[in-house]
């Protein structure tokens, strides 16, 4: 039976036909659901998503949060399928995808869409990888100029954070939910100098008292801060941290298998709480079981 496709509840930047392709560190599987690719900017949470809709069943298989640290690039030596290679400049994940359009006319043209849009400063091919901390260092490149730092220390700094997160079991992640529930922020209200600042962030038109417990009070942030939290706890906190303008290098304190959200809200409560200085400073599918006739195809992809 026919099955309407997935409303998509934001603004699509580009979409696609594609199918996902199952690594094991060495060789490619392909799978052979048919599949969509979608970049939006969701209506509920105001980020950037990157999902894979499985169109067989109509449903979301894969989503996750992009900040500019995402980008697709082709594996030319797989000659029975266009299969291109999802990377992370804020991470070592990687995730495999061939293409399912009819034709491979507007490969190249969805492809530099799909780069645009996320934004990426994408890592020359040619150019030789750091020898330690792939993770680390491609987070550092991105977040080095916010936190205002030489990007060998921040290198260093960010491996050891990534390091100590995987050395004990982590704890579940706590949603922000919990921690800004509707009476906390309600309580807020009593607070003049934070309420005055919270005004300043509304639309003209809401920047009352009665606009800003509204606000407060609203389903939509309560959305918001649950999208807020799938991006505290991805693999993108230091992109984070430096694009909130919060010092990077305070990952370094973090105990091992920190929560992530802990240890944001301690850099926050360091950099601007009381007796701080308040400082700004921060931081066709491919052939089953193979990739051609090469089993080593994807040999020499870091």
């Amino acid at each position: 039976m026919f099955q309407a496709p997935i409303q998509v509840r934001g603004h699509v930047h580009v979409e696609f036909k594609a199918g996902r392709l199952d690594w094991d560190g060495r060789m490619v599987t392909a799978d052979k659901r048919k599949g969509k690719v979608v970049l939006v900017t969701s209506e509920d949470d105001q980020l950037m998503h990157f999902q894979w809709h499985d169109r067989e069943k109509n449903e979301v298989a894969l989503d996750l949060i992009v900040i500019n640290d995402a980008y697709f690039e082709q594996i030319d030596k797989c000659k029975d399928g266009r299969v291109y290679l999802l990377r992370f400049t804020s991470s070592d994940k990687k995730h495999f995808f061939w293409m399912q359009e009819p034709k491979d006319d507007n490969d190249a043209d969805l492809i530099k869409r799909f780069n645009e849009n996320v934004g990426a400063k994408i890592i020359d091919s040619g150019a030789t990888a750091p020898a330690s901390g792939g993770a680390a260092a491609n987070a550092g490149a991105v977040a080095a100029a916010a936190a205002g730092m030489p990007q060998e220390e921040l290198r260093a700094i960010l491996q050891q954070f990534l390091e100590t997160q995987g050395a004990q079991e982590r704890i579940p992640p706590i949603p922000l939910s919990a921690v800004l529930t509707t009476d906390i922020l309600q309580g807020l209200l009593t607070d003049e100098a934070a309420c005055a600042e919270m005004m300043g962030l509304l639309p003209e038109t809401h920047r009352t008292p009665e606009g800003l417990r509204t606000a407060l009070g609203s389903p939509q942030l309560q959305q918001n801060l649950g999208g807020l939290t799938q991006a505290v706890h991805s693999d993108q906190l230091p992109v984070l941290l430096g694009a909130l303008n919060l010092n990077v290098g305070s990952l370094a304190a973090a105990a091992p298998g920190s929560d992530a959200l802990e240890v944001l809200c301690r850099i926050m409560e360091t950099q601007f709480g009381e007796g701080s200085s308040d400082s700004n400073e921060g931081g066709g599918a491919p052939a089953e079981n193979s990739t051609g006739d090469d089993p080593n195809i994807l040999d020499g992809v870091p």
